[in-house]
């Protein structure tokens, strides 16, 4: 990395809090153990699954800020059951002195109240008097597995007057990110972007992760670079430095560029 570059990134890591890297982890066994190796006070997005529902991520959560980290939940639409349970969950947030939180629809079936999307619970929560201070919201410059394209945009431009950012899903090169970024610049979107990225990780297991996820883009790209498919026979970890370097430059730019990362780190 250049020493251009170098500054760009420190600028970026310099940021106020909420601009600060983001650690996303998993709120399962081993997470304790996962956070040490963070830095101390960092910014932890906690995930929300159908398995363990809204109460293991409160429970995380609430650890988590006893331990000096700033925590993000991540509210899961369909998980909530009702503006009272909504109420509730805002109350307990606040207690915890929790003012950021991830918006997502959840990936149950079914909801099991009446918030079928991400979108119904951004207006809900708008008209909510404990409304944390700053809401984001999930975009995919990759697209995805289930929602059409042009869906994806109409959403994410109604979600642009309600929420406070945005962050995208996890993309192992830059390209995409950058190419989706210029095009909602010139859209007109102003809604500040954090920029998705995996953690330092077992190869094996990231490329096991993308093609869950259904990140197709990004896995054909690794695939044809020389000598991807072989380094992942090696037990060497995966470190994101390449893809550092091709967003340094736009760290920091909230208009066109990225105010912040947001690491996927799997524990």
């Amino acid at each position: 990395m250049n020493e251009a570059n170098r500054a760009a990134l420190a600028a970026a890591l310099a940021r106020p809090a909420w601009q600060a890297p983001r650690f996303e982890l998993l709120p399962i066994a081993g997470m304790q153990e996962a956070v040490r190796a963070l830095p101390e006070g960092a910014v932890v997005s906690v995930t929300c699954s159908p398995r363990h529902g809204l109460a293991r991520t409160l429970e995380a959560s609430e650890w988590l800020v006893g331990e000096g980290f700033h925590v993000v939940p991540h509210i899961a639409a369909r998980l909530i059951q009702d503006r009272a349970h909504l109420e509730r969950l805002l109350e307990h947030l606040a207690q915890l002195g929790i003012d950021d939180a991830f918006v997502v629809g959840g990936d149950t079936e079914q909801p099991v109240g009446s918030f079928p999307h991400g979108r119904a619970l951004l207006e809900a929560l708008a008209g909510c008097e404990l409304r944390p201070a700053r809401l984001g919201v999930p975009a995919y410059p990759e697209g995805h597995h289930r929602i059409e394209a042009a869906a994806l945009q109409c959403d994410l431009e109604a979600k642009a007057a309600l929420a406070d950012y945005a962050v995208t899903q996890l993309c192992f090169e830059a390209q995409p990110l950058l190419a989706w970024r210029e095009r909602q610049r010139r859209l007109g979107m102003t809604l500040p972007v954090v920029a998705g990225i995996p953690g330092v990780m077992e190869p094996r297991r990231l490329l096991a992760i993308a093609l869950r996820l259904g990140l197709g883009p990004s896995v054909r790209a690794l695939r044809r670079r020389s000598g991807w498919m072989s380094r992942l026979l090696r037990p060497s970890p995966y470190y994101p430095d390449g893809l550092l370097e091709r967003l340094a430059p736009r760290l920091g730019d909230p208009l066109g560029g990225f105010v912040g990362l947001h690491v996927y780190t799997f524990n």
